[in-house]
């Protein structure tokens, strides 16, 4: 199957994950997912699992303190977890299986804007490393303490130049015409 015929069944199933209320549909779509993950699916299942906990801890735990005053329906919780786990598992194996930049192909300016957001993440994954490797020679690093004396002037830096790339792309977008303002 190609690229795009991968997004359009992803958009597919997380439109119909959205309007479905059964957790066996759920866990079903879990497995079946799972089975399409390949060779990765118990990394990818263990990211899903890491995001879906750290995102969904505070907000099951209010609704389970929630529950103390009020009368709720157990059952719907789960139902959200379910559906919030299927649906991240669903987009880290998409991500992991197709290129997207090959399944955005049939809209030039949607290709176009995945390219700039593509660079735009890569840019700022380098800018982060290295920033931090700045702090890990000077001798911070998340183990030790860094005052915000010492920090404070290289997150200044760090958003200021963040800022003027997001300006030279717009700049870019709406040179090529893709942002008509």
């Amino acid at each position: 199957m190609s690229d795009r015929a991968w997004l359009f069944v992803y958009l597919t199933a997380v439109m119909i994950l959205g309007f479905v209320h059964n957790e066996w549909i759920m866990l079903f779509n879990i497995i079946i997912t799972m089975a399409l993950g390949g060779k990765a699916r118990f990394q990818i299942f263990k990211k899903a699992l890491l995001v879906i906990a750290l995102f969904n801890l505070s907000i099951s735990l209010s609704y389970i303190v929630y529950s103390f005053f009020v009368s709720v329906d157990i059952f719907a919780l789960v139902l959200i977890n379910l559906r919030a786990f299927a649906i991240t598992l669903l987009t880290f194996t998409l991500v992991r299986r197709i290129n997207l930049h090959k399944a955005l192909e049939f809209s030039k300016l949607l290709a176009i804007l995945y390219g700039f957001t593509y660079a735009q993440i890569i840019l700022l994954k380098n800018m982060l490393q290295s920033y931090y490797e700045g702090l890990k020679s000077r001798g911070a690093t998340l183990k030790m303490s860094i005052s915000k004396k010492q920090l404070q002037p290289l997150l200044t830096t760090l958003f200021g130049t963040m800022l003027h790339k997001s300006n030279e792309q717009s700049l870019g977008l709406r040179s090529r015409g893709l942002i008509d303002d």
